[in-house]
């Protein structure tokens, strides 16, 4: 279990550096957290778009050699040079640069030469609160507006796939309502109880799965005393599913900007781990996400062998 984002930087040790191609690099802050990552030794970055301004930058921030650059200032032909370098094994890690996230995200899908490589991608953010002594992991709070139950399910397997790569055996999934009743006038409290009967249905997963909770009897464990609530997941939860994308992002920018959270973002559900985070995220946030990718890629691959 991580007890903190920061911890990922010990799990990082000693892992074979990954190639990390970066769409539309031409971002201060996303140069910043390149570099940040490249002086620890994790990545090595292949930075396409606007050559005069990247290579700028990569001298402003000192970035360490070895790095490639490649001119590329048409969005959407640099999000196809991306894809191409991962298609063709050159590439570990796909970046967003300051390019919008819809057009990544259709190169990312596209039918022929795109690396979707699951039935749903979804986002999954990791977030530290100083007032809980371990990592919460967040899903969707960036990319599925109102997922349906079955889509539900496809978040959990994709925000599973993420923990147990990074070392969690049976992963606690909570599914966030305001409620922990089921109400037929809160849909959230509705679809959490058909998701844990599918689950109820199957055999053993491998995982934890129970809902309709309020998210303070999945992280509080007086709460859960005070309400007389059990189950391994009530109070323990390590994975968060919200009803939609205004629940999860809210959550996810609370948990940032007004509690301190540090945090981290990947998109799974391609062929390699997608770092996709906010414009506004601090360069922290953005390195924090490189460093989960590395570690989810190395988790993958050990899986695979």
């Amino acid at each position: 279990m991580f007890e903190r984002v920061a911890d990922l930087f010990r799990h990082t040790e000693g892992l074979r550096v990954r190639r990390l191609a970066v769409v539309a690099a031409h971002d201060e802050f996303v140069i910043d957290a390149v570099a940040m990552a490249a002086e620890r030794g994790l990545v090595e970055p292949i930075l396409i778009g606007r050559l005069a301004e990247i290579a700028d930058l990569a001298c402003r921030f000192r970035l360490k050699k070895p790095f490639e650059i490649i001119d590329e200032p048409d969005d959407e032909a640099a999000v196809r040079r991306g894809i191409d370098l991962v298609n063709a094994g050159r590439a570990d890690i796909l970046m967003k640069g300051l390019v919008d996230t819809k057009v990544l995200l259709k190169g990312v899908v596209n039918s022929e030469w795109g690396i979707k490589d699951a039935p749903l991608l979804s986002h999954v953010g990791m977030v530290s609160v100083p007032l809980v002594g371990r990592v919460l992991f967040a899903t969707d709070g960036a990319m599925n507006i109102a997922p349906s139950v079955g889509e539900k399910v496809l978040l959990i397997e994709n925000a599973v796939k993420l923990a147990r790569a990074l070392g969690y055996e049976r992963p606690k999934v909570g599914l966030v309502a305001a409620v922990e009743k089921v109400n037929p006038k809160i849909p959230s409290t509705v679809d959490a109880d058909e998701v844990k009967r599918f689950y109820a249905d199957k055999s053993d997963p491998g995982f934890d799965v129970d809902g309709p909770f309020a998210i303070d009897n999945l992280v509080s464990a007086a709460s859960v005393r005070h309400k007389g609530l059990s189950g391994p997941v009530a109070g323990a939860a390590d994975i968060l599913v919200f009803p939609n994308l205004d629940g999860g992002n809210i959550f996810y920018k609370t948990a940032v900007f007004l509690a301190g959270a540090d945090a981290a973002g990947l998109v799974i559900g391609a062929k390699v781990p997608i770092v996709l985070t906010s414009r506004a995220d601090a360069p922290e946030t953005k390195l924090n996400s490189i460093a989960l990718a590395v570690v989810y890629d190395h988790g993958l691959s050990d899986s695979r062998h």
